[in-house]
């Protein structure tokens, strides 16, 4: 009978990678745009607000940090899933390994 390895690691990297695809495609309009403000799809420039139906007004400056907070988020995204992979891989590799030996 072959060995599956650790049933509670492959859970482990399973939440991994899907937390961390989440976190990433929830931010990955912040990653894409590199260092360009956005209001609704529109380029801000410095001292311009940014009005949202239903929303406070935010300053270009508020804009700005937002923004980058959320391609912070989305990196770490990419490191969770990265993470993730690495655990069900090594996992697999283990379980093969125990299977040799046997």
């Amino acid at each position: 009978m072959r060995n599956a390895g650790k049933p509670w690691l492959r859970i482990l990297g399973l939440a991994l990678l899907i937390v961390g695809m989440a976190t990433f495609f929830i931010n990955a309009e912040a990653l894409m745009n590199g260092d360009a403000v956005e209001c609704d799809g529109r380029p801000m420039r410095p001292g311009q607000w940014c009005a949202r139906v239903g929303d406070e007004s935010r300053s270009y400056d508020e804009e700005k940090k937002n923004e980058a907070s959320g391609e912070l988020i989305g990196y770490a995204g990419v490191g969770l899933g990265t993470l993730g992979v690495v655990v069900l891989i090594s996992n697999a590799i283990a379980a093969r390994r125990g299977n040799q030996r046997r």
